[in-house]
C-alpha cells in the first residue's frame, strides 16, 4: 500500500487514506480499471503489412499509451475540482490505449507458434468475433458480411485497435496528426475509423434512445476502496459490489479461481468492441404503438422504462434494498430479491437481463463471474425527432474482462437472447415467455405484468444492429514493450 501525498485540508478524509495497490499500477493500461471518460474518442482499426513494421509502430506509440495510475490521477483531480467549483473544471488531456487481435499478436510475436499454444485455452478470442457472430444473434442485417470492420480478409484484417480519447476536439486532432505520421512511416493500413462523441445538452451522458448510460459499473477489489460500514461494497457507492480484480485483468485473484493465463498476459485484459447502429425513430414509434397492447396505466415513457429498466434520467424502476438509496441514477442499491417475478423491473428489461444481480448465479452458481467493465460512447449525430432521417448513429460498445465465454458471450447469448433464462425466481414467475432483451437482443414477444395491475405483451423487432465487431487483447505496458522489441514472451501460468 502507498499513501497519497499531502493535500489541502479541504480534501475529504477518504482521499487521504492509503490507496489500494492497483490504484497506482503503471503496467495496466488505462481504460480497463480507470476509465478514460472523454467526450471525443476515435477508434482506429489497423492492419500491419508485416511483423517488422508492426513492431516498429508499437515501438513508436509505446510512450503514448496511458497507464492506470496516470488515468486515475487525472480522474481524481477532475472530480476534486468539480466538487470545489460546482462545474466541470478546465482540466484537459488526451489518452491512448492499444489492443491487438489474435491475428495481430501472431503477426508481431517473435514466436507465433508459442503464442498460439499459449492461447489454446481462449477459443473465442482465437476464433474472433465474426466466427462467433451467429451464436450471438448477429445474423441477417447484423451478419458479418455487412460489417465495416472485423470480418475482412487480406489487408482488411484488423491487427490492432487504437483508442484515442481527448477532452477537446482540438486536443484530439493534434494527437491524431502525430499518430498519422507514425502510421505513414510504418506503412500501417487504416481499415476503418469510428468517431465516438458524447451527446450534448439534455442528452449529455445518454445514448441515442435517450437513456442515461454507463450506470452500475462493477467495483474492483484492490482498485476501489471498500465501504468501512459495509463489507464487500465499494465506498460511497451503495449497492456496488467489489469484484475480484482477476475478473478484469489477468494475473490476479478471480472469483472462482478459473482465470489462469500465461505470464505475458498478466495485467492485460480481453477487449470487446462492437459498433451498434441504433434505429431511434423505429424505437420511438414502437414504444408509442406498443402501449395499445396494454391494459392499465401504460404510456410510451413508462413502456420504454420497462424495456430498459430505468427512466431516461437513469432512475431505476427497482425498489431499493437498503435505506440509503441515493437520487436518480445514483439510486443503485437494489438486487431484485424484493421483485422476484418482475412486477417492478420486468424480466424483459435490459438492465435486468444483462445484470440479474441476485439471480446472476442461476445455472452455474457463479454470480460474480459474469460482470463486464463497460467503456462505451455514442457515435453519429443526435436524432432530432420525427421520421427516420437515415443517418448512421449508435453506440461504440467496449468492454473488458478475462473470459469472453463467461462474461460478454454469456451475457449476450444466454442472458439477453435466451427466452428460457429467468432473471428472477423461476418457481414463481407467471410471465411466459420471459422475453428477449429489447435493447441489445433479438426480436420477439414478451409479457409484462406490473404491481399496479398494468399488463400486456410487447412484440418488437430489433432496433439495434451490429455493424462491426472485434475481440482483442489489451496487453500490459511491459508486454507491449516485449512485443515491440521482438523478444520472447514469458508463458509460465499466472493468476487464480
Amino acid at each position: 500500500m502507498t499513501t497519497t501525498p499531502t493535500r489541502p485540508t479541504t480534501v475529504p478524509a477518504i482521499e487521504q487514506l492509503p490507496q489500494p495497490k492497483l490504484r497506482t499500477n503503471t503496467d495496466i493500461q488505462g481504460n480497463i480499471l480507470a476509465a478514460f471518460n472523454k467526450d471525443f474518442t476515435d477508434f482506429r482499426y489497423l492492419h500491419f503489412p508485416d511483423a517488422a513494421k508492426g513492431r516498429g509502430w508499437l515501438s513508436a506509440i509505446l510512450n503514448t499509451v496511458a497507464t492506470t495510475n496516470e488515468t486515475e490521477d487525472f480522474n481524481e483531480q477532475f472530480s476534486l475540482a468539480r466538487r470545489a467549483f460546482g462545474r466541470d473544471p478546465a482540466l484537459t488531456t488526451v489518452r491512448c490505449g492499444v489492443s491487438l487481435t489474435f491475428e495481430g499478436l501472431v503477426t508481431v510475436a517473435s514466436n507465433p507458434d508459442q503464442v498460439k499454444k499459449d492461447l489454446a485455452g481462449f477459443p473465442a478470442f482465437c476464433a474472433g468475433a465474426a466466427a462467433r457472430a451467429q451464436a450471438l444473434g448477429d445474423a441477417d442485417e447484423s451478419d458479418p458480411k455487412h460489417w465495416l470492420f472485423g470480418a475482412g480478409a487480406g489487408d482488411k484484417v484488423v491487427h490492432a485497435v487504437l483508442i484515442v480519447a481527448a477532452d477537446t476536439e482540438e486536443l484530439l486532432k493534434e494527437k491524431l496528426k502525430n499518430l498519422d505520421a507514425v502510421e505513414n512511416a510504418h506503412q500501417i493500413t487504416r481499415v476503418h475509423v469510428d468517431q465516438g462523441r458524447t451527446l450534448t445538452g439534455p442528452l449529455r451522458g445518454h445514448e441515442h434512445f435517450g437513456y442515461k448510460d454507463g450506470i452500475s459499473q462493477p467495483g474492483v477489489k484492490d482498485f476501489h476502496r471498500e465501504d468501512p460500514e459495509s463489507k464487500g461494497v465499494r465506498d460511497n457507492h451503495a449497492g456496488t459490489e467489489l469484484i475480484e480484480p482477476g475478473e478484469f485483468v489477468f494475473g490476479h485473484k478471480s472469483e472462482a479461481g478459473d482465470r489462469k493465463a500465461p505470464a505475458w498476459m498478466k495485467n492485460g485484459s480481453l477487449q470487446v468492441v462492437r459498433r451498434l447502429r441504433q434505429d431511434v425513430a423505429g424505437w420511438n414509434k414502437a414504444v408509442v404503438e406498443g402501449v395499445k397492447n396494454f391494459t392499465g396505466t401504460m404510456d410510451p415513457n413508462r413502456l420504454g422504462a420497462c424495456l430498459v429498466g430505468r427512466a431516461k434520467d437513469g432512475t431505476p424502476l427497482a425498489p431499493p434494498t437498503g435505506t440509503v438509496t441515493g437520487l436518480g441514477s445514483d439510486r443503485n442499491d437494489f438486487d431484485y430479491e424484493n421483485d422476484p417475478i418482475g412486477q417492478h423491473t420486468p424480466w424483459v428489461a435490459h438492465i435486468r437481463r444483462t445484470h440479474p444481480r441476485a439471480f446472476a448465479g442461476i445455472g452455474d452458481d457463479k454470480p460474480k463471474s459474469h460482470r463486464l467493465m463497460r467503456r462505451g460512447i455514442p457515435y453519429g449525430p443526435e436524432f432530432q425527432g420525427g421520421a427516420d432521417d437515415g443517418k448512421d448513429r449508435g453506440l461504440m460498445f467496449v468492454c473488458y474482462g478475462t473470459s469472453l465465454e463467461m462474461q460478454f458471450e454469456l451475457v449476450q447469448q444466454h442472458w439477453a437472447n435466451d427466452p428460457n433464462f429467468p432473471p428472477g425466481d423461476p418457481s414463481g414467475a407467471p410471465h411466459v415467455p420471459n422475453g428477449l432483451d429489447k435493447v441489445i437482443g433479438l426480436a420477439g414477444k414478451a409479457e409484462i405484468g406490473l404491481a399496479d395491475g398494468t399488463s400486456g405483451t410487447v412484440d418488437m423487432k430489433r432496433f439495434v444492429r451490429t455493424t462491426g465487431a472485434l475481440y482483442a487483447f489489451t496487453p500490459s505496458i511491459s508486454t507491449l514493450r516485449l512485443l515491440a522489441e521482438g523478444k520472447d514472451l514469458p508463458n509460465k501460468p499466472v493468476g487464480s
